[in-house]
């Protein structure tokens, strides 16, 4: 089953790009908006748009945030990012590896020290994991497919404990997008600063995002937002328009507490960005002052 959960959108893309903004009335944008967004809505959930353009940012909003209780999506609405959070993980490395805490050359296994166990994941890097390049799949499940129900951190553990390199899944050889890569990089910066990884986002990268939070597990596997967050959060649907799970309401696939670890009930492995609105200041992580360059060849 394929979840679709619905998302905050930044139309960013040549379509709007090459159309000069002054020469636009904010009714005709909208018109263009709508019709970028229209083909992308299912028969629930809904989306919001947010646009920076000549100075001034809009707002259009579409669809239902949840369908059972009439609620419309509103420019306040909170929403699921998924991935889009691995670019906050991968910042915190960046700012680190730049303030000389850390190295991307630096073995997980320094900071993981459980690793030192292992075999081939000794091998991975910081910089690998950050960048899709060690060697690592996509989820545990697709090297331990008889694996069944969530993963334990002890059950991490042991699994990145027994992944063996082969020719298709070799450090620093093959671009391969992995969560398992960011879970592990998450719970890494845990353990280099002694900090849960939200608070790290919090006092590393004071962005000024009010409308962001993340849900934390509190001696469970289940994080929950604060009830502030939980009235704004959207319902999430499938591509048959069915419910899935519950509105605010996360599960992560250990109770540990790295915020990348966390999912929407009935999802599997989707990497999460805390729920944010299209009110928050979202252009404050869209240029990255400094990068580094993975010397990994792609397949």
């Amino acid at each position: 089953m394929r979840v679709m959960t619905p998302a905050v959108a930044l139309l960013v893309g040549a379509t709007l790009a090459s159309i000069p903004a002054r020469a636009q009335s904010d009714a005709e944008i909208e018109q263009l908006v709508r019709r970028q967004v229209q083909p992308a809505l299912i028969a629930a959930g809904g989306m919001a748009v947010a646009l920076n353009i000549d100075a001034r940012t809009l707002f259009f909003n579409y669809g239902m945030a949840d369908v059972a209780r009439q609620q419309p999506i509103t420019s306040d609405s909170l929403f699921n990012l998924a991935s889009v959070g691995k670019a906050f993980i991968a910042t915190l490395l960046a700012q680190a590896v730049k303030q000389g805490e850390v190295s991307p050359d630096d073995p997980v296994a320094k900071y993981v020290t459980e690793l030192a166990q292992g075999g081939d994941i000794r091998k991975i890097t910081l910089g690998q994991l950050a960048t899709h390049t060690s060697g690592l799949d996509r989820t545990p499940h697709q090297y331990e497919p008889w694996h069944r129900g969530p993963y334990t951190l002890a059950d991490f553990i042991r699994y990145l404990n027994s992944w063996t390199a082969d020719e298709a899944h070799t450090p620093g050889k093959q671009d391969i997008y992995s969560n398992t890569g960011f879970v592990l990089l998450s719970l890494a910066l845990e353990r280099r600063f002694n900090t849960p990884i939200a608070q790290l986002m919090e006092t590393r990268l004071p962005l000024g995002m009010t409308s962001t939070a993340l849900p934390v597990p509190r001696g469970t596997a289940r994080g929950q937002l604060a009830e502030k967050f939980r009235r704004r959060a959207v319902q999430g649907y499938n591509a048959d328009a069915k419910p899935v799970g519950e509105p605010g309401l996360y599960k992560a696939y250990s109770p540990g507490r790295a915020p990348d670890r966390f999912f929407p009930r009935g999802a599997t492995w989707r990497a999460f960005l805390p729920p944010t609105s299209a009110r928050c200041r979202i252009s404050a992580i869209c240029k990255p002052r400094w990068r580094w360059r993975s010397k990994a060849s792609s397949r």
